[in-house]
């Protein structure tokens, strides 16, 4: 991984340097260049994939978006199935997610499906890595990611058509209609998605290995996002918005089982609404919103021969949330803001052949009080705290500092320093899942220690660079275990510390060498995630890496435009992951593989007239026809392909 790091280094450098050999180039002093900076992002770690990545990534969902353009290692259980996010070496119930504010996490398991996210319901992500998390709420010990939502005020009406036709009888439909004038805006999104998913894979799951297709895999997924905004003035904003989704997948076997022919499947329905109003007009500025979720989610599994239903599973999760934020700015250099929010969320779920679920309500509140301080341009600190309440406990304080600092010539570059300690409630089902779960269970306790070097500069070309050191102890981590009294059930307990270190690097470079324009972005990770307290006598894990975490990870994005033509291609590589917690292999507890991979697409833009705009897609993935599990038992598809047409309108 050190050669691959050293690799792109140079092809970034190099991108930037090439333009220089043009005669008529004329030599400047290099500059420093670094974007204004927002007040309330002073010492904050953030990243957020650019807008040709949202672009690229148009037609798939939020988890794959993340692989191919962060550092975050996402967890799939399959083409299709469900996704989950781990920021830093943590779990996916340390990563929370957010959409304008508010939160997407389940109540009931404390993480979010990504794969149930398309990026066409979002203008904009960005992550917080560490403790920069709790500027926007708590529990997020890994990192948090964001999506937002706005209209475009320079534009009256834009309408898109996008068909994507892929292996496996894939499909994928979008449309968008933005209308409206002056001070209002409406923005009408739907997506459809399905697929057969019957891909052919090589199954070493069962003796003797052999040629097999995935079956009952399909999936369809529809959803619809509409939103209104009206700006009485321009610094006065109110937003309405409704998101309705649906996904009915079909839940293949695993490559190794070998038992009676069995149907598995999910459906999930989400219902969103959000109201939201800024007012910028006045010293104090006020951000509110209020919200709605309602999950639905049925889970069923049974045996085809002899009929015997194994599972059938319900679940309903109501969320109401409001918060309102209030920004200050005493002077040109210090901003204060703090903010306020009450929650409220109630799951019913019962798996009725198991005689199992719950009945259980959670009300939640919490305050922030965060000040920045820039004496002077090239550096600034800050200070906030928290303060959470829910299930009749109380955290006081949940503290996080930083600083910035702009370096002087002849090495240019920006540093920050970010301390933290945050805390992560037990999700519904750990403290009440009947049986196992657990009312005592105490709010995982984090410690995390960011350091970034970052530089930008522009010379023949844009460059930047960012390398970021972390350290994370987390202390009551949850598990569940075989339960202590012998009992057949598992049961939640508070019993792992862990300890989770490395570095996240990141890069983008732009030039222009003739008539071509280069583009290329990648990031590199090194975690090192391991349990800390275990007896190493009686539990081999003690310094043992988490399973399913894995050590290296890295994507490099490329892409060439010449004219109306672009060549793009991607390269992600996935190092060795465990699947047993001491870290051991054995045939049917396999340690998977690391491997590459490969991707790449050419694009051709039609002009049809001074306001349409036709863009045609063939890409393919997977190219080298790797053979790899994500998660164990789960294969993945070969290489495979799609054609993609977009029209786009805009007056």
């Amino acid at each position: 991984m050190k050669r691959f790091l050293v690799i792109w280094l140079l092809l970034s450098y190099g991108l930037s340097l090439n333009g220089q050999t043009l005669k008529d180039t004329v030599q400047i002093r290099e500059v420093r260049v670094f974007g204004q900076h927002k007040p309330q992002e002073t010492g904050l770690r953030i990243t957020r994939p650019d807008s040709m990545a949202l672009i690229n990534s148009i037609t798939t969902n939020l988890a794959e978006l993340l692989s191919a353009n962060t550092p975050v290692f996402i967890k799939s259980y399959g083409r299709g199935s469900s996704a989950t996010a781990s920021f830093r070496g943590t779990s996916a119930n340390h990563t929370r997610l957010t959409w304008n504010g508010m939160a997407l996490n389940s109540p009931m398991r404390g993480s979010a499906d990504l794969s149930l996210l398309p990026v066409m319901f979002t203008d904009d992500v960005w992550l917080l890595h560490g403790g920069s998390s709790l500027a926007e709420g708590t529990g997020a010990l890994g990192g948090s990611i964001h999506l937002g939502n706005k209209p475009d005020w320079t534009s009256n009406t834009q309408a898109s058509l996008l068909v994507e036709r892929g292996s496996f009888n894939t499909g994928s439909y979008q449309f968008r209609l933005q209308a409206g004038k002056g001070r209002f805006r409406s923005v009408t999104r739907f997506v459809a998605d399905h697929s057969d998913n019957n891909f052919p894979f090589y199954n070493v799951g069962v003796l003797p290995f052999r040629q097999d297709t995935l079956k009952n895999a399909s999936y369809l997924k529809l959803g619809i996002l509409q939103e209104f905004y009206y700006r009485s003035q321009p610094d006065k904003l109110s937003a309405l918005r409704f998101w309705g989704q649906v996904s009915d997948r079909d839940l293949p076997q695993l490559m190794s089982y070998e038992g009676s022919e069995r149907v598995e499947y999910q459906v999930d329905e989400q219902i969103r609404v959000q109201y939201e109003a800024k007012n910028y007009a006045s010293l104090v500025k006020f951000h509110y919103f209020s919200g709605f979720n309602y999950t639905y989610l049925r889970y069923k599994r049974y045996m085809t021969d002899p009929w015997f239903v194994n599972d059938d599973a319900v679940s309903m999760e109501n969320s109401l949330f409001n918060q309102l934020k209030m920004n200050a700015d005493v002077s040109d250099k210090l901003h204060i803001s703090g903010s306020f929010e009450m929650n409220y969320h109630s799951v019913l779920v019962n798996n009725e052949p198991r005689n199992t679920g719950y009945d259980e309500n959670r009300l939640e509140a919490g305050g922030m009080v965060h000040a920045r301080f820039r004496p002077a341009n090239n550096w600034g600190v800050f200070a906030l705290i928290r303060s959470e309440w829910y299930d009749n406990r109380l955290i006081p304080v949940i503290p996080s500092a930083g600083a910035e600092y702009i370096t002087a010539r002849p090495f240019p570059a920006m540093i920050r320093l970010n301390l933290a300690r945050n805390y992560n409630k037990p999700s519904l089902n750990d403290l009440y899942w009947i049986p196992g779960g657990n009312p005592d269970l105490q709010a995982e306790d984090g410690i995390t220690a960011d350091l970034a070097f970052s530089t930008e500069s522009r010379r023949e070309g844009l460059w930047k660079n960012e390398v970021s050191l972390f350290y994370s102890l987390i202390d009551n981590w949850i598990i569940w275990q075989p339960a202590a009294n012998g009992a057949w059930y598992w049961e939640a307990a508070n019993v792992k510390k862990v300890f989770s270190r490395g570095v996240e690097y990141n890069f983008s470079s732009q030039a222009v060498v003739g008539k071509v324009k280069f583009r290329m972005a990648g990031n590199y990770a090194y975690t090192r995630s391991t349990n800390e307290n275990a007896v190493s006598s009686i539990d081999q894990s003690r310094g043992k890496q988490l399973i399913y975490i894995p050590k290296h990870t890295g994507n490099l994005n490329m892409a060439a435009t010449l004219g109306l033509w672009t060549l793009k291609g991607n390269v992600g590589y996935t190092g060795k992951r465990y699947t047993q917690s001491s870290n051991e292999w054995s045939h049917f507890e396999s340690v998977l593989n690391p491997f590459w991979m490969t991707s790449l697409s050419l694009e051709k833009l039609w002009n049809l007239s001074h306001a349409m705009v036709l863009n045609t897609q063939v890409k393919a993935e997977n190219l080298l026809d790797t053979d790899y599990q994500q998660i164990l038992w789960r294969p993945m598809p070969g290489r495979h392909y799609s054609i993609t047409m977009s029209l786009k309108r805009s007056k």
